[in-house]
């Protein structure tokens, strides 16, 4: 589902229904439905038997099969189905399947105004009620809009989630090699910027911060297992330089390599 898709057709508001219990969600011709959970989540069960949880949003589109709703056992879950036309008829929409959002606060305030909306709508005839229609459409795009690029958001975020994770694996395996930010960052398929950013989100460090913790630890495992030439050290877990590797071996352990090895002399 795409910008494209929605900028060239109208949704039209049709209705607006609040569910707490298991429903069988049929596709109607011609008509879409928006699932917007307001309390809990739901389990999202489709024809063809795949299971899957809901928290914000299901898309149903009106040419999918059918989907069961319900909450999980023992667990109580409160939601509202949004039914829509799109018109012209036959324009290209294929929304469907689950949609998460950041901004839930906002999402079920309009879902709140759709209600309140119908409610009042009851009441009114001739243009009265048609400026309210409007209204109802404006209110139903926003929610639309919201669903869709947030989900957009949150499917970018765990993909490069996923490449950070990656990346850290990498990282564990390859410390010994000589290897750079720009380098890590094209691996990883993301900007220099936006790269360290994630990298400092996932492990609490800057990538080169990591690198160092990773490579010292290393050389201390050696020392454990009776490595006692630092220099050797130093350039088997990857540090070209050796008065770079006491510095930073020090700084981060209390202890220059010399040191430790004493240390652990003493204790055989």
């Amino acid at each position: 589902m795409s910008f494209q898709q929605m900028n060239a057709v109208i949704p039209q508001f049709q209705r607006i229904e609040i569910a707490r219990d298991a429903r069988l969600i049929v596709p109607e011709p011609g008509f879409e439905k928006l699932l917007v959970v307001r309390q809990g989540y739901l389990i999202a069960i489709t024809e063809s038997g795949e299971v899957r949880p809901v928290s914000h949003g299901y898309a149903c589109h009106s040419a999918a099969g059918p989907v069961k709703l319900q909450p999980p056992a023992g667990r109580e879950a409160e939601y509202a189905v949004v039914t829509y036309r799109i018109t012209p008829e036959g324009a290209p929409w294929d929304w469907n399947g689950p949609q998460r959002v950041l901004s839930e606060n906002k999402v079920r305030y309009m879902v709140d105004g759709l209600l309140q909306a119908q409610e009042d709508q009851q009441g009114m005839d001739g243009e009265e009620a048609e400026a309210q229609q409007f209204r109802n459409r404006m209110m139903l795009e926003r929610i639309l809009s919201f669903f869709m690029y947030e989900s957009r958001l949150n499917e970018e975020r765990r993909n490069s989630d996923a490449q950070i994770e990656k990346s850290v694996h990498y990282l564990e395996e390859h410390y010994m090699l000589k290897l750079t930010l720009p380098m890590l960052a094209e691996r990883a398929g993301l900007s220099t910027g936006h790269y360290g950013v994630l990298f400092k989100e996932r492990t609490g460090m800057t990538p080169s911060r990591y690198l160092k913790r990773l490579r010292v630890e290393k050389a201390k495992q050696l020392f454990d297992q009776g490595e006692r030439s630092a220099n050797k050290a130093a350039q088997s877990v990857g540090f070209a330089d050796y008065f770079h590797f006491s510095r930073t071996y020090k700084a981060l352990t209390g202890l220059s390599p010399s040191e430790y090895m004493h240390k652990l002399e003493k204790i055989e």
